[in-house]
This record gives C-alpha cells, structure tokens and sequence, in this order.
C-alpha cells in the first residue's frame, strides 16, 4: 500500500512539472543563441535570434553590442516570410537591426540569423542589449508587444588566431538586411591639429560677434528659420520599448524622460528621470538638454537649448531616440 501512495505522488509531481514547464514556455519571450562558438580568424561567426510567442507579431528589433577589434558586422537575413528588413545607421560597437510585415506572422522559432567576421585571435563575446516584438496597435500605429521577457543575452565566443582561407560566398535566404558598420575615419591629420583649428576659428567668430553685439547695444537671442504652422507638432519614438508609437504636442513644455510622471516616457540606456524638455518661444519649438547624454542628428548637446526642426532625430542616453515632426 505504502508504494502505491509513493507511486501516485511521484505521477502526481511529474505531471505538475510538465505542466509548469509548457506554462513557461507558452509567455513571449526572446533569446540569443549559438550552435558553434569556437571560430579561427577569418570565418563567419553566426548566432540566432530566436523568440516563442503566442501572438502573430507584425515585425521585431534588437540590438547586440560587439567589440570592433575582434568582429566585424556583415548581415542579417530573417527565414520569416513577408518580414522585410529596415536599414537602419549603424554604430560601431553596436549592431541595430528592424524587421516589419504588413500581416501579422507567427513568431516560434528563428527570429534573425546575425552575420559577423572573425577579425583576429581573441576571446571576446557578444550582448542583446535590446530586443522587442512589434504588433500594430488600434489606431494603425506599431506598438511593442507587452509582457516580452528577454532571456538568454549573452554568447561568449573563442576566436583562434590562426587564419583560414576565404570562404566562398554562400547564397543568402530570406530577408537580407545589411548591418555594415560606418566605414573609418581617415586619421591622416593628427587630432590636435584639428582641435587648435576649429577652437582658433570659434575664438575669432566670438571675437566678431561680441563686436557686433557691442555696437548694436543690444543682445539678441537667435531665431529659428521656420514659424510655427497651424498643425500641431508629433513626436515619434524611433528605437526604445515604445518604437512606433506618436504622441501628439497639445501643450508646452514637454517633459521627456524615464520618470513616469513625465508627458512623454521613454526608457534606455543612460536615461533619466526628466532628460529633456521641449518647449515653445518666439514662433518656433526648442530642445532643452536636462542633465542626460542628449543628442541631436548625432551631435551632442549639454545643458543648453537648440531650435528643433521637422525631421529632426533626438537621441536620449545610449539607444532611445525619436524624430521630431
């Protein structure tokens, strides 16, 4: 009797674990993976992004950090039928990739297949910063998918120093998307040489303009190019959980950062709780820098106010970022 009674809640266990596991694995979910790891210099190195998830998705991005000494960034290429790569600008040391569909596609198994070189002996590794599952919300608009849980981010990898030949070039499948990194900034002209010109040339246009300022008596703040129209202006998340996704400008200022308190709430790297803010003056909008790493079309700005244009993109912290319209 007694091994009956063990019998039937050993069965009894069994079961709830099976049950628990298809549970676990029913949720959204995305993951990082390699089936080789030990490369020699000069082969391809490949992983896979792959995701389980319940719900037909209508596109997908991530974003894995490298170390440019050790790898080199070639393609990705998506086996999903009808999803269609976005280019996107890359930055060195970080891979950006977008997927979209115009109908909706069921996402189990192999997301992406990521391409890189094996540039020299090291061990070395590679990172999924981000990545996010796209549906299309109610009004039309892509939306990321909530409750996505991103599990295994990190590939370590072991690249020998010892060099193979070329390998032949192997026909592409799929959607092919090209994460060619930006190409290297000839260094001929030492950097110093660089800096003492332009700080010679800002130090004579201050000169100048102070001239000018002390003639006319007077100290005017600059005005933007464009006056504001009748249509009021959007903001579009570009990359970040909220990528796709408008919000319209009905008042001013607006708050932008990681607090939830804020008019417009975007989460990344290096953001804070109040970034940036938008405001307008003088028949024309501005982007005030808060205390964060803010960016605007790649050029930093720190603590100070810059006029804003249709078409403007805005950088917060490492990888959020939207355009302006």
């Amino acid at each position: 009797m007694k091994r009956v009674v063990l019998a039937c809640l050993a069965a009894m266990l069994i079961a709830f674990g099976v049950t628990w596991k298809a549970q676990a694995q029913a949720s959204e979910s995305i993951w990082l993976t390699a089936n080789t790891t030990a490369y020699k210099t000069g082969e391809t190195v490949r992983v896979t992004l792959n995701a389980a998830s319940a719900t037909p998705i209508q596109g997908f991005t991530f974003q894995i950090r490298y170390d440019p000494a050790c790898l080199k960034p070639v393609n990705a290429s998506s086996p999903i039928p009808g999803m269609n790569g976005l280019p996107l600008p890359q930055l060195t040391g970080l891979v950006d990739g977008s997927y979209a569909s115009t109908v909706p596609q069921s996402a189990n198994g192999i997301l992406a297949e990521i391409k890189f070189t094996a540039l020299k002996g090291c061990q070395t590794g590679l990172t999924l910063e981000s990545a996010a599952l796209a549906i299309r919300s109610p009004e039309g608009f892509a939306a990321p998918l909530s409750s996505v849980l991103v599990g295994e981010r990190n590939v370590a990898l072991s690249i020998d120093s010892e060099a193979v030949a070329a390998q032949p070039a192997q026909p592409e499948s799929g959607s092919v998307l090209s994460l060619e990194p930006p190409p290297a900034v000839d260094r001929g002209i030492p950097q110093w040489l660089i800096f003492a010109g332009v700080f010679a040339v800002l130090l004579g246009l201050l000169f100048v303009f102070s001239i000018k300022l002390i003639r006319m008596g007077v100290s005017k703040k600059p005005k933007p190019k464009r006056a504001v129209g009748t249509r009021k202006p959007i903001v579009q998340i570009k990359h970040g959980p909220q990528a796709g996704k408008s919000f319209v400008l009905n008042k001013f200022p607006v708050l932008i950062g990681r607090d939830p308190q804020n008019d417009i709430c975007v989460h990344g790297p290096n953001v804070i709780g109040k970034h940036a803010q938008i405001y307008a003056e003088r028949n024309g909008y501005f982007l005030m820098d808060l205390g964060g790493e803010t960016f605007i079309n790649g050029r930093q700005i720190k603590g100070s106010a810059v006029v804003l244009y249709p078409g403007d993109v805005v950088r917060l912290g490492k990888t959020a970022s939207f355009m302006f319209g």
